[in-house]
């Protein structure tokens, strides 16, 4: 059975691919688990950078004495989160199948980043209106009592939540509770308190995890 790299070596370069009347988009979406929880986004889009480079993906470059390839990332993770399914578009200029790029960028990633699923996007992330989220607390507490608590805390017919939230314009008090889609604590044998939730991702309204922890 061939390797990843050996399987990658089959395919032609990019260069030796035909070009396409025009750049089109391509979203990847992937996988960001153990270690690689703590990258930083910017630290997410440099990874990226250098394996495109090196996966030999016939990246669309802007014109100019700058030029640089067009990478958009979907809802961006906080510090400290795994991510199943996360999602980036890439701007391509020459012919490539789904199935060779997931294989050519496969061949340059490590087990804990994988790409699932490769596709040509109907929508763009502008689209995206609501993220699910699922959460892990440890508590010295009543770990079935404080998921009840935080059930009851976040019910939808509440009182609102008010929080300070930080923006490039400066700090404002928001009420966060309209941008809560659904919530549900639980709590297992071990003392952990377990949380889904669905949380506004929108690009003008968006609800960061950290900030509905930091509410319980």
């Amino acid at each position: 059975m061939l390797s990843q790299k050996e399987m990658m070596k089959k395919h032609p370069s990019k260069f030796d691919r035909p070009l396409l009347a025009e750049p089109m988009t391509y979203r990847v979406i992937f996988r960001k688990t153990g270690n690689l929880q703590f990258f930083s986004h910017l630290d997410l889009q440099r990874t990226w950078q250098r394996v495109l480079v090196r996966a030999d993906i016939p990246m669309w470059y802007t014109k100019g004495f700058n030029p640089h390839s067009k990478i958009v990332f979907g809802v961006p993770l906080p510090v400290g989160s795994e991510g199943l399914e996360e999602m980036v578009d890439l701007r391509i200029d020459r012919e490539i199948t789904c199935e060779e790029m997931k294989d050519q960028l496969n061949a340059e990633l490590t087990d804990e980043m994988q790409v699932s699923a490769v596709y040509v996007p109907q929508t763009s992330f502008m689209d995206i209106g609501w993220a699910p989220y699922e959460m892990t607390l440890a508590t010295p507490g009543n770990a079935s009592e404080i998921a009840s608590a935080v059930n009851g805390y976040f019910a939808p017919d509440g009182e609102p939540i008010i929080m300070t939230k930080r923006s490039k314009s400066g700090d404002k008090e928001v009420d966060i509770r309209p941008m809560i889609h659904s919530l549900k604590a639980s709590a297992d044998m071990n003392g952990i308190i377990h949380i889904r939730t669905t949380l506004r991702a929108g690009n003008t309204e968006n609800l960061n995890p950290e900030m509905l922890v930091a509410a319980a």
